[in-house]
Parts: structure tokens; C-alpha cells; sequence
């Protein structure tokens, strides 16, 4: 019984580590990806805006 009780808190620390890791993990993916979303949009604007400030 005793195994059994420690193996399903075992199980259930083991879940929620992932969980907050993986949160984590998708935090800081998101926030690199839309910084490079950002950066190659400004890019973008600003190419343009030169463009037609050029012309």
C-alpha cells in the first residue's frame, strides 16, 4: 500500500514538473518567435516605408 501511495505521488510530482516545464518551455519559444516575427516585420515596414519615401 505504502509503494503504491508513493508511486502515484511519485506520478503526480512527475506530471506536474512537466507541465511547468513544458509551460516554461513554450514561454520562451514564443517569446524568441515573436521576436523574430517583429524583427522581420519592422524590417519589412521600414523597407518599404524607404521605398516609397525614396520615390
Amino acid at each position: 500500500r505504502w509503494l503504491h501511495i508513493s508511486k502515484r505521488c511519485v506520478r503526480a510530482f512527475v506530471r506536474s514538473l512537466i507541465r511547468s516545464f513544458a509551460r516554461s518551455f513554450v514561454r520562451s519559444f514564443v517569446r524568441s518567435f515573436v521576436r523574430s516575427f517583429v524583427r522581420s516585420f519592422v524590417r519589412s515596414l521600414a523597407h518599404s516605408f524607404v521605398r516609397s519615401f525614396s520615390r
